[in-house]
């Protein structure tokens, strides 16, 4: 219980860290973009491509990966339903902001702590489906929805979602890995050291961004996200433990990964697509907060 406490406050603590060093002045507000394109396109591909290297593939579990984008998808649905009052952006910020599961970042440290192999691996794989989407098909879906792409249909679609380095490397990974093909100890080396600096650039990108200043329709709308985001969660975990035919290690796996925060990369699609960075990084910090609290709490009663 100790080393999950030190976890969780240790990632608060980084998104602490960002917000005083952007106020002291330290950080410029314009690092945002660059540190993001860092993240996004060199450490979160290697923290994919580590991850993949470190288990095997159980086939068995491969039935977690649609889940996983059914999800997402789910909640992409909602949020383009709910966002329609707003328009275009209103859509596709609620979109980008009630979708995508923080799992490699956070829910997978717990896991690793707690739950055997079977557990971890089962959260990997479920990641898979949750990454593609998180990672290109759910900013794909945002970035038309918003305007960007309206007139390129479907094909405009394909060049965005695979667009995305992180999606791309997911896909590849996830091949190689059905077909047990390892890569070389020195890509599997190098790409272990440089993912490990993804967690703190995806934490301290969150306290950049974040500002505790809101308007009024501000605090509206981020209470508004986090209720439909947790009664989401509720339901997935329910039929999670209702319906998944695996053991009981898998089932607490799954029921960790519903209650986790948005993913880190909720307000760098947000900046792409034209979105409020500062409300978005604020509700993101938020979820990390109840999250924490959430599954702490869960890894006690299970």
């Amino acid at each position: 219980m100790a080393e999950v406490l030190a976890r969780a406050v240790s990632m608060m603590g980084i998104i602490i860290l960002g917000y005083v060093l952007k106020e002291r002045g330290f950080l410029n507000r314009s690092l945002f973009p660059v540190l993001s394109r860092i993240t996004i396109n060199i450490t979160l591909p290697c923290v994919i491509i580590s991850k993949f290297s470190d288990f095997d593939m159980n086939r068995a579990f491969l039935v977690l990966l649609p889940v996983g984008i059914a999800i997402n998808l789910l909640t992409i649905l909602i949020g383009y339903i709910s966002g329609a009052p707003g328009g275009r952006k209103q859509r596709s910020f609620n979109m980008i902001n009630l979708s995508g599961f923080n799992i490699g970042a956070f829910v997978l440290p717990f896991t690793q702590v707690f739950l055997g192999a079977e557990g971890v691996v089962a959260l990997c794989v479920f990641d898979c489906g949750n990454s593609i989407m998180c990672t290109g098909g759910t900013y794909a879906m945002a970035s038309m929805v918003a305007g960007e792409g309206e007139r390129q249909g479907i094909k405009g679609f394909l060049k965005k979602l695979f667009s995305s380095i992180p999606m791309d490397v997911y896909v590849i990974m996830v091949i190689l890995s059905f077909f047990r093909i390892r890569l070389p100890l020195l890509v599997r080396t190098f790409a272990g050291i440089v993912g490990n600096a993804n967690a703190f650039l995806a934490m301290l990108i969150i306290g950049i961004g974040f500002e505790w200043r809101m308007r009024k329709e501000e605090v509206k709308e981020t209470v508004f996200v986090v209720v439909i985001r947790y009664a989401v969660a509720v339901i997935c975990a329910v039929l999670a433990a209702k319906l998944l035919p695996f053991s009981s290690e898998v089932i607490k796996a799954m029921i960790l990964a519903a209650f986790a925060p948005l993913s880190a990369l909720t307000p760098v699609f947000t900046e792409r697509t034209g979105g409020d960075v500062s409300l978005s990084s604020t509700i993101n910090s938020i979820t990390i907060l109840i999250s924490t609290i959430i599954i702490t709490t869960l890894l006690v009663v299970l």
